[in-house]
């Protein structure tokens, strides 16, 4: 029998606020002597580097600036903060908004030859949910396997027809979280949700970022759809391919994932097959287990990125609503003469959130931190690009649902080559952003800050 959404919605409101009460976290602190044990390893395609070998290899990535002491400090920083090793031997390629993303996965899915596994927080009935779903099940009968993992809030108005025709085709599919509780008795685990966005094929191609699948991504932002129409359609969001050994990384979180939602997959070496470089990136993927209070590496890595900028730090994001140290962080980084830039939406799909995102502008902006409005198209994108060395793609959005009661994951490229790939995108939008200043942000009117207060005091279980 199936569950009517509407009923799986009000079960989820009560059960996730009584989980909250629960669960209720701060962020924890580690100490620089803690950190300095857990630095991450560089990984290269003879095993692990040697301290001195790893700084060739980073320098080498970092083109002019590898004499730079700052620009090194900030990369042994993100390492110190980082638990993934990074992984040379990569090539990445910059998906921007829905069309270039799903023609990329597209062309991986049909190419794969041994199987293809999909984790999504969105998995929508509509015209690229039905072709998504229609291709896995033809690559299903051709005798590869096929696994696709999706969240039960992020699905919640998905038909379960979508994924019954999967699974009588023989596609592994599961539902993370479910909500019910007699399919998950412990109830505050409810308020964990997988909000990853990850493919993997045949274990030597990974896909990451903000995209989820949905025909909100049908069509491109370029076509600037506006604050009517751009709330269901041509949202603006960026997504990364990798090729290389890097892939395995995102494999190993997949089938994590996979394992919670059911039994673990039987005979997984299958799925790590040995891969060659293929590429010069240096990559990691640095994730969050939202069941663990303990695990903030994202929030860690973004906090001593910011801590450690000395030239700039661009950032778009779409659920904005940092605490407090990391808002000082990005305030003292902008006094200390570093390039601080925000780009966020001017519209999205949830008022409350750009409320609570708002409450805070003031006192970035009185702080010296440059803040732009997307005006055309609804912003999505989790993006960061600092001291244009470390660039940052991934699910994780800057607030406290992400930091501390999600599954996330982010993709960290450290190199010159494509923080300018990543760069030169930021410029463009800024171009179809409109930027803020202090003076006239505080004669807004008192409405608008009514509703930011408001907002603002639910920010932590947005």
């Amino acid at each position: 029998m199936h569950t009517p959404s509407w009923f799986r919605a009000v079960t989820y409101a009560v059960l996730v606020s009584a989980s909250t009460a629960c669960t209720t976290a701060k962020l924890p602190a580690s100490s620089d002597e803690e950190a300095a044990e857990l630095v991450a390893p560089i990984i290269a395609a003879n095993g692990t580097l040697n301290e001195r070998a790893a700084e060739r290899l980073v320098e080498s990535r970092l083109g002019a600036q590898q004499n730079d002491p700052h620009v090194a400090e900030l990369i042994e920083a993100f390492r110190q903060s980082a638990r993934a090793p990074l992984v040379a031997g990569n090539r990445v390629t910059l998906l921007i908004d829905g069309p270039e993303t799903f023609a990329s996965i597209r062309t991986a899915i049909r190419h794969a030859k041994h199987h293809i596994h999909l984790e999504t927080y969105i998995f929508s009935d509509d015209a690229v949910g039905r072709e998504i779903r229609d291709l896995l099940i033809e690559r299903r009968r051709a005798g590869l396997e096929v696994r696709v993992l999706y969240d039960a809030v992020g699905s919640l108005a998905t038909p379960s027809s979508l994924f019954t025709e999967m699974r009588e085709a023989g596609v592994e599919v599961r539902e993370f979280r479910p909500i019910d509780p007699l399919r998950t008795p412990i109830f505050w685990k409810i308020n964990n949700r997988d909000h990853r966005k990850i493919v993997v094929i045949d274990g030597r191609i990974a896909f990451t970022g903000g995209i989820n699948i949905s025909a909100a991504y049908k069509s491109s932002s370029s076509t600037r759809p506006g604050p009517e129409q751009g709330v269901t359609e041509a949202w603006r969001d960026t997504h990364v391919r990798i090729d290389g050994p890097v892939a395995r990384q995102f494999q190993e979180l997949f089938l994590d994932s996979w394992a919670r939602a059911g039994e673990p997959v039987q005979q997984a070496n299958a799925l790590f097959p040995t891969i060659d470089a293929v590429g010069n990136e240096l990559v990691a993927a640095v994730a969050t287990d939202g069941e663990d209070a303990q695990e903030v590496t994202i929030y860690t890595t973004y906090l001593a990125a910011i801590e450690h900028a000395t030239h700039r730090i661009w950032l778009t994001n779409a659920y904005f609503a940092p605490n407090r140290e990391l808002r000082k962080a990005m305030i003292l980084a902008a006094q200390r003469g570093v390039d601080v830039r925000l780009i966020v939406p001017s519209f999205t799909d949830s008022s409350l959130i750009l409320h609570a995102s708002r409450a805070s502008y003031g006192e970035l902006l009185e702080g010296g931190v440059r803040i732009y409005e997307q005006r055309y198209a609804l912003l999505h994108a989790k993006t960061a690009v600092i001291d244009s060395a470390l660039s940052m793609i991934g699910s994780a959005n800057l607030d406290m649902r992400s930091f501390l009661h999600n599954n996330e994951v982010n993709a960290v490229v450290i190199g010159a080559e494509f923080a300018r790939r990543l760069e030169r995108l930021f410029e463009r939008d800024l171009v179809d952003s409109r930027e803020l200043s202090f003076n006239a942000w505080r004669k807004r009117p008192f409405s608008d800050k009514l509703k930011e207060f408001g907002s603002s005091l639910f920010s932590y279980w947005l």
